[in-house]
């Protein structure tokens, strides 16, 4: 039960990041190149991850067909998603800006369900590997939380009823930490590896086709590439000495 409240507790951290993103947006106004910056860092923390903690585990399964094939069903769910809730938003455009909103607090809903998967499952694996998903996400939620307090707070939404919702987004993640905990605890490992390859695909698609182009879109300057790799040097540093 205490390796359980820990994943719970990492897990946490996550909406912490992103109400701490809120809060950002709630004290400054919206600015381009502070968020350029913050997807900047988010991006070079997640490909890090990926690249030196997640790939590397998932290739090593027998069959290895079983793991790669979940690593591509990972990016096309997340292309199915992406897709959904570009077509909810061009619809509601014509109803009013205000329900957009709603459909940005979703997606970040599901992502964090997704993330809860991954850091549930990969405590099952190895402790340090849950930890290290855990730090790379909560960097990752800052500029989530920014993006959508901004837009409620646009939409004149009061501060109290922004905060509850925010404080709601706990459900969707620790859902998805007791399903990956609880569902593959005791399991072989690769039932573990192949939802670790599934979420290893949604992050790679995450960070090529939303990530980085939506940093790109901001003020794009030396000061976030050097961001970007600094960061990216700073996760991998992290994970050498977390080992």
């Amino acid at each position: 039960m205490q390796e359980f409240l820990f994943a719970l507790t990492l897990s946490a951290l996550l909406v912490i990041s992103n109400f701490m993103g809120a809060m950002i947006a709630e004290a400054l106004p919206l600015s381009k190149r502070t968020l350029g910056l913050a997807l900047h860092a988010a991006g070079g923390v997640l490909l890090a991850i990926v690249s030196t903690e997640l790939i590397p585990r998932v290739v090593i399964a027998k069959p290895e067909w079983a793991t790669i094939l979940a690593l591509f069903l990972g990016g096309a769910f997340f292309v199915w998603v992406n897709q959904l809730l570009n077509l909810g938003k061009n619809r509601l455009r014509g109803v009013g800006h205000d329900t957009v909103a709603w459909v940005i607090f979703l997606s970040v809903a599901i992502d964090l369900f997704g993330d809860g998967l991954m850091i549930g499952t990969s405590l099952t694996i190895a402790p340090h590997l849950g930890v290290k998903l855990a730090s790379a996400r909560v960097v990752a939620h800052i500029p989530e939380g920014f993006v959508t307090n901004a837009e409620f707070k646009s939409q004149k939404m009061p501060r109290t009823e922004r905060f509850l919702l925010l404080a709601a987004l706990i459900i969707p993640i620790w859902l998805g930490t007791a399903l990956g905990y609880w569902g593959l605890r005791g399991q072989a490992d690769l039932p573990k590896l192949v939802v670790l390859a599934f979420t290893t695909g949604t992050l790679i698609t995450a960070i090529v086709e939303e990530i980085l182009p939506e940093a790109h879109q901001t003020q794009d300057t030396n000061g976030s590439t050097l961001t970007f790799i600094g960061s990216f040097a700073l996760a991998m540093l992290f994970s050498a000495y977390l080992e």
